[in-house]
């Protein structure tokens, strides 16, 4: 599939690795739709590569239902038809006003693990399904009959057992890739997932700015943590190379967490 001339939505694309993918589908003439929380990040990231090329449909929560709809009708109402999407978006953890264990208790509550599933699970599923809805109706990109791809973006801290909540949603994500292929492939609609490791993004802004702890984690080569564009352009990799499909890439320069 190519990505020039086909639009793809991007949830998470106000920053960091969503912000990446965004500009390398539009580098390589491609349209985007961000889809985030992040009203003025979306609105500047469409300001400066052109509104002709990326929408940004307004605040869209990917817990429901609703706006999801709406700003997916958008895209079809500018762009015509899509031909993917890369599900970038996630959090770390619950924020303090969520209910929680006091101070000294370390235990992830319930609460904390429900507000962190319903976006980084939950919330991916329901981007996904919904873009998978439209692809399966359209007419095929290419000669083999696929539809379009979608990417769903898990973590290292998923396959290696780290972080009870941000992990173990991380974990369901990269379960839910196979199945969900399986599902889609009779369609032309290939599913793939990608597991970074440490990139210099908003949410790791911490390791930046503790060099003892960056130097912890990066453990293999190279020691350093991995650049937006790189992880940008294996989506667009993943996009162009149809034989890709139903698996999970690591790209984490060989680290394995530890903690």
């Amino acid at each position: 599939m190519k990505i020039s001339g086909n639009t793809f939505i991007v949830t998470g694309g106000a920053s960091g690795l969503g912000e990446a993918a965004v500009r390398k589908l539009v580098k390589e003439g491609g349209n985007a739709v961000i889809i985030d929380v992040n009203v003025d990040g979306a609105e500047k990231i469409a300001q400066e590569l052109g509104t002709d090329r990326v929408l940004a449909p307004g605040k869209v929560d990917v817990t429901e239902e609703e706006p999801v709809k709406k700003a997916l009708e958008l895209a079809l109402e500018q762009f015509g038809s899509l031909a993917g999407a890369v599900i970038c978006h996630g959090v770390l953890g619950a924020p303090p006003s969520v209910t929680g264990y006091g101070p000294g208790n370390a235990l992830t509550s319930y609460e904390q693990m429900k507000f962190v599933a319903g976006i980084n699970f939950l919330g991916v599923y329901n981007v996904a399904q919904k873009v998978a809805e439209i692809l399966i109706k359209q007419e095929p990109l290419a000669e083999d009959g696929e539809r379009g791809a979608i990417i769903l973006i898990s973590s290292i801290a998923g396959l290696d057992g780290s972080l009870v909540s941000y992990g173990t949603t991380k974990s369901a994500v990269a379960g839910m890739i196979l199945p969900f292929a399986r599902e889609v492939a009779p369609f032309g609609v290939r599913v793939m997932g990608i597991a970074p490791g440490v990139f210099q993004t908003p949410m790791t802004q911490v390791l930046t700015d503790n060099q003892d702890a960056a130097n912890s984690l990066l453990q293999m080569f190279p020691r350093r943590m991995g650049q937006p564009l790189e992880f940008a352009d294996l989506v667009a990799f993943i996009f162009e190379t149809p034989m890709l499909n139903g698996s999970l890439i690591r790209i984490d320069a060989g680290v394995r967490l530890q903690v």
